[in-house]
């Protein structure tokens, strides 16, 4: 008997429960910064987004992005900046939350961003909104380089210099 209502317990709790991915063909990920000639932006190519939703929180989100599928147009800015991801070593940045909270408009939570090896706490808090077919989430996040181990590019000599800080913009829907 107690194995037939833990079984219903547990059936009760999932039951409003859908695993998710990240469409990618109506899903971008970008990657704005400054330098000192100008500001540049980049695009990755090759993510991907999993996990499981209900109405009221985001479980096992995980995000992984190819550092060498992001693509700013200018060969050798994408060569620096795979080089000061340390892309060889570390071909992918992930960020992986075990529980964000859904509320009012909003996913809000903590989770580990990892970049070239060095994982950090971070708290995100992005808009989301119920479309046909799937789930809005959109957001922004700023952060430093530097936190990561991470030597902001330079080029020309050292002449052109790449600001440490970075804004990370996403869009993703999210599909059963």
């Amino acid at each position: 008997m107690k194995i037939i209502l833990t079984s219903l317990l547990v059936f009760a709790l999932t039951i409003d429960q859908w695993q998710f991915k990240a469409d990618p063909a109506k899903s971008t990920l970008v990657v704005q910064g400054t330098s000192s000639v100008h500001d540049w932006e980049s695009v990755a190519e090759v993510f991907s987004v999993t996990g499981t939703m209900n109405d009221t929180e985001v479980t096992n989100l995980d995000v992984s992005v190819s550092v060498k599928s992001i693509k700013s147009g200018k060969s050798i800015m994408d060569d620096k900046t795979y080089e000061a991801l340390k892309a060889d070593k570390h071909p992918k940045i992930y960020f992986k939350a075990e529980t964000l909270k859904v509320v009012n408009g909003h996913v809000k939570g903590d989770g580990t961003l990892t970049i070239a090896g060095k994982s950090k706490r971070i708290t995100i808090d992005a808009a989301s909104q119920s479309t046909t077919g799937g789930y809005k989430i959109s957001g922004v996040v700023t952060l430093k380089m530097s936190e990561y181990g991470v030597t902001p590019p330079t080029a020309m000599f050292g002449t052109m210099q790449t600001g440490d800080q970075v804004t990370i913009q996403y869009q993703f829907l999210l599909i059963k």
